[in-house]
């Protein structure tokens, strides 16, 4: 092929050149075809550098006839003649005539030239979708297809996957297409890019988080349809989950899809979601439900205790100080530099003050303000809660006992001696304080 394709581009080839085109079947049957053929190709060079299309066009269909393997050069020059042919048109009729032709060239080298290594068919296909959009952009519906068609083809790149969305979410948005096939496509389309770079996940994410198809809305009133006609059906519930969690709802639809969804697929990624959207919702025992849960298989000791003292805040929405108090220790115990391990437990150790009264219960403060100092300590270099901390830590100063009511309280009582705190469930080694 190279030696053929040198007989077409140097005037003066080496006539040993000439000999292996004319004994090259794919110019045609003959020596006598070949020549002929050689002798069109070179035409045809010379008529598209003096933009002869008329002429040059009559080459190709020739070319296409007798020789149609030949040469890739007889496609990347056709449809620079048709274009050319195309600027020179005025009536609909003939432009739609010139454009279908550009898109059979296409074709045609699709199917002589489909395996190249570096413009096989996905390239060619690209291109031609590329051309018919910009040919005749108001025929969506082929626009569509021959985006598609070169989404399809083996080999595509995720470039075309973009192109082809991006069209997608122009006829959603112009009412060309409905909401169920712009999301159904977006479900196809996504694993064909999860390989690619995040540059690439997040434009076909973006574009779908844009059209206005990704509306909790829109996908509930959807899915409310799809699922109660199929039920069981964890594919659709698969899709309905994953596209109502991007669009971030919160609905008690949405709600009961991931319920549904962690019990036909229970993951880690899934029940974090719902522990989420419980706490959110201060629904404190169903977050603790999937908490539990995830505490028993996670593995990772900082992840875990993260778990511990989202346990921690949940029991202390449900004001069960001692069960909050347990989990901020666990989390301690886990990571001894979380700070919001901490701030719980001290959360929690006030809570406990009301099982005693008096001086008693006032000396629970002091523990909860050794809790708020290692938080502090944990949080250097944030000074926002640092503040938030300091606040809390103000407070606690506030509910220390007079020294004059643990004079009167605690024998030798003195600020710096330690004490031991007993408070109901609440007990621990401290220190003496007064405010």
């Amino acid at each position: 092929m190279a030696l053929a394709a040198a007989t077409v581009f140097a005037a003066g080839a080496p006539v040993m050149a000439q000999n292996n085109a004319l004994e090259d079947p794919r110019w045609g049957g003959t020596p006598e075809d070949r020549q002929e053929n050689l002798k069109r190709m070179n035409f045809l060079r010379d008529e598209v550098t003096a933009k002869n299309w008329d002429d040059a066009a009559g080459y190709i269909r020739e070319l296409m006839n007798g020789a149609p393997s030949a040469s890739s050069n007889l496609y990347l020059w056709g449809v620079q003649v048709y274009k050319g042919k195309l600027s020179k048109v005025t009536t609909a009729e003939d432009k739609a005539r010139l454009v279908d032709s550009i898109m059979l060239i296409y074709d045609r080298r699709a199917q002589y030239y489909g395996s190249d290594p570096n413009r096989g068919t996905a390239y060619i296909l690209k291109s031609k979708a590329q051309d018919y959009a910009n040919l005749n952009p108001m025929d969506r519906p082929n626009v569509r297809k021959f985006f598609k068609d070169a989404v399809d083809a083996p080999g595509a790149q995720s470039d075309v996957v973009l192109m082809y969305f991006q069209q997608l979410v122009t006829d959603f948005r112009g009412v060309e297409i409905s909401p169920e096939e712009l999301l159904g496509e977006y479900q196809r389309l996504a694993p064909m890019v999860e390989n690619e770079s995040a540059e690439v996940k997040d434009g076909l994410t973006g574009l779908l988080a844009t059209s206005g198809a990704a509306d909790c809305n829109v996908l509930e009133d959807l899915y409310t349809k799809e699922l109660a006609a199929n039920p069981g059906d964890t594919e659709l519930l698969t899709k309905a989950y994953n596209l109502m969690s991007m669009a971030g709802c919160d609905s008690p639809f949405y709600i009961s899809v991931a319920e549904q969804y962690y019990a036909a697929a229970p993951s880690s990624a899934v029940a974090i979601r719902l522990a989420t959207l419980f706490e959110q919702q201060q629904q404190y025992e169903k977050a603790l439900q999937y908490l539990n849960e995830m505490v028993e298989t996670e593995t990772d000791p900082a992840a875990k205790a993260n778990l511990y003292v989202r346990m921690a805040a949940s029991e202390l929405g449900l004001r069960h100080a001692s069960a909050a108090a347990q989990a901020a220790r666990q989390a301690i115990q886990l990571n001894g530099n979380n700070g919001y391990a901490h701030m719980f437990l001290a959360e929690a150790y006030i809570g406990g003050a009301s099982g005693c009264s008096g001086f008693q219960a006032q000396t629970v403060f002091w523990l909860a303000y050794d809790a708020l100092s290692r938080a502090r300590d944990a949080f250097e270099g944030d000074a926002t809660l640092i503040e938030s901390v300091n606040s809390r830590m103000a407070n606690c100063r506030a509910n220390f006992p007079t020294f004059e009511d643990g004079f009167m309280n605690v024998q030798g009582y003195e600020n710096g001696k330690a004490y031991t705190v007993s408070c109901g469930w609440v007990s621990g080694s401290t220190m003496i304080r007064s405010r």
